[in-house]
Formats: structure tokens, C-alpha cells, sequence
């Protein structure tokens, strides 16, 4: 569960209602629900584009460019040659490919969460735990005395 906290800046910034902090917090769920499936669409795709790069390699290695081939589209098996095939999977292999690099791009999630401040539970309590073990090994130095 994501909390919101303030932190203390230049200018101090306006407490934000109760109201407030539920909307923003529900707006970065929704962006982590969004980039959860995005995620997975994208390994759905990786895992399209890995077959058509078995199927490109499987036909490309074949000289009879008449041959006939099989494309199954939308659940329907069509009958085409080589020659047809090999354009059209290398088409969508790209498109594929420039799908999965714009899903890589989306950078959403991390910009809400800086604009609002958004900080998660276990990290607020990493963080002060290490101020604190920072503060101690400070603390606990081994003071020796210089004898003259």
C-alpha cells in the first residue's frame, strides 16, 4: 500500500486532505494496475516475436520460393507461397518489435510517484533504519586519546 508523505522543501507545500491523498493514491494503483499489464502483453509479445523469428528463419532457408505455406490468421488457416509469407511476417516481426519498445518507454508509474511523493511503507521504514544505523555507527566511534 502506497502512503503519501511531505517532505520538507524550499517552499513549504499545502497539506493535502484526506480526500486528496485517496485520490492520488488510487491513481497510482491504477497506474500500477496499467503497467502490470502492460508487462505482461509485452512478454506476450516477446514471446510472438520469438516465433516469428523461428518461422522467418525456418522459410528463409528454403530456395523453392513457390512453395506452399500455411498462415493461420485470426484463427483461420490460409494457403499462400513462400514468396507471399516471407514480406508480411517480416513486417509484423517490426511492428511487433516497435510495440514492445514503446511499452519499454512508458515511464507513467515513475513520474506520478515523483510528482506526488509517493513513498511505500517498507521503504520509509528502510529508510529509517538506515539513518539510524548510520547515526549509531556514528555515535558509537572509538574515541582514543593521544598521549603526548
Amino acid at each position: 500500500m502506497a502512503t503519501k508523505t511531505t517532505s520538507s522543501s524550499s517552499s513549504p507545500k499545502p497539506a493535502l486532505t484526506v480526500e486528496e491523498q485517496q485520490k492520488i493514491v488510487s491513481g497510482f494503483q491504477a497506474l500500477r494496475d496499467e503497467q502490470i499489464q502492460l508487462i505482461q502483453k509485452t512478454q506476450d509479445l516477446e514471446i510472438d516475436l520469438k516465433e516469428h523469428d523461428l518461422v522467418l528463419s525456418t522459410l528463409s532457408t528454403i530456395t523453392d520460393k513457390q512453395r506452399r505455406c500455411y498462415r493461420m490468421i485470426g484463427g483461420i488457416l490460409l494457403e499462400h507461397t513462400v514468396d507471399e509469407v516471407l514480406p508480411a511476417l517480416k513486417e509484423n516481426r517490426e511492428q511487433i518489435h516497435n510495440i514492445i519498445e514503446n511499452f519499454k518507454q512508458t515511464k507513467d508509474l515513475a513520474v506520478y510517484q515523483q510528482k506526488y511523493d509517493i513513498h511505500f511503507s517498507h521503504e520509509q521504514s528502510e529508510q529509517q533504519q538506515q539513518v539510524t544505523s548510520n547515526k549509531q555507527s556514528q555515535e558509537s566511534g572509538v574515541l582514543i586519546d593521544k598521549e603526548n
